[in-house]
């Protein structure tokens, strides 16, 4: 019984561990200088997203970037390799006082399905409310994700230019695999076509969108709907790795991808 007892104690230990490696939010910071007192990740906090602390936010621009989803019913585990910054878009760093926000999403649908889009919207406002009262521009706010990061980022667009700029996305989706619409068919058959009228209500959208021709997920013909809406504000970029929905951290166009997200970060900073 003894024994039970303290390998009870010690799974309950490592739960808490692993569960804790789930909160993962704050700004990326990629070396020690840190002269606008940004408040690095961190795995403790309560709350859907940490308080955040700055100074001088009238200076900076922020990139807000949001990781995928494997599984809606379950939280993400924000510290694996492939829900990081990709470097096509981490360069962007580089830039004179841009910074990258990185948010780990606690939404699952908790069987509501595709309600956990909304859920993560709800995360990104909050992130967005707090930069914005600390005296960021939205001018200088992007939104950039991956996956159903991305496609949240997408949804957002009814805040565009109210609270952010634009959005640079990779593979957007959130309802499953194409293979699968017949299997579960309340996914792809009902609540994306459900989004998809949610989406293009907006007056415009702003997004930069690089989509795979292999991807099992979303294509670049299943995203053309946007380019049908907005022509003038979408730049959809497809392409073949063959590496498939996850072609964002095994870019064969790497530098190529570099360019056209600098160019657009930087036309939509002048514009």
């Amino acid at each position: 019984m003894k024994f039970l007892l303290i390998f009870l104690f010690c799974f309950s230990i490592f739960l808490k561990a692993q569960a804790g490696n789930k909160n993962f939010s704050g700004f990326k910071l990629y070396n020690s200088d840190n002269p606008h007192n940004l408040e690095p990740i961190s795995e403790k906090y309560k709350g859907k997203t940490p308080k955040i602390n700055l100074d001088n936010g009238d200076d900076l621009k922020i990139i807000i970037f949001s990781h995928g989803t494997g599984r809606p019913q379950k939280r993400e585990d924000c510290t694996k390799k492939y829900n990081q910054i990709p470097k096509s878009l981490a360069f962007l760093a580089e830039m004179d006082n841009t910074f990258f926000y990185y948010l780990c999403s606690k939404a699952t649908d908790k069987g509501v399905t595709g309600s956990f889009v909304y859920k993560r919207k709800k995360e990104i406002n909050n992130v967005l409310d707090q930069l914005i009262s600390l005296g960021v521009k939205p001018k200088n706010i992007f939104l950039t994700g991956f996956s159903a990061g991305g496609w949240t980022s997408l949804m957002m667009m009814d805040q565009v230019d109210k609270k952010f700029n634009s959005a640079i996305v990779f593979a957007p989706a959130f309802a499953g695999p194409r293979s699968e619409t017949n299997k579960y068919p309340q996914w792809r058959k009902v609540e994306r076509p459900r989004q998809i009228k949610k989406m293009i209500e907006v007056k415009n959208i702003k997004a930069l969108i690089f989509a795979y021709e292999d991807d099992k997920f979303n294509r670049p013909k299943e995203l053309d709907f946007l380019i049908k809406k907005y022509p003038n504000s979408v730049k959809l970029v497809g392409y073949n790795c063959g590496k498939g929905h996850n072609t964002m951290n095994n870019d064969c166009k790497g530098s190529e991808t570099k360019k056209i997200i600098k160019n657009f970060f930087n036309e939509q900073l002048d514009n």
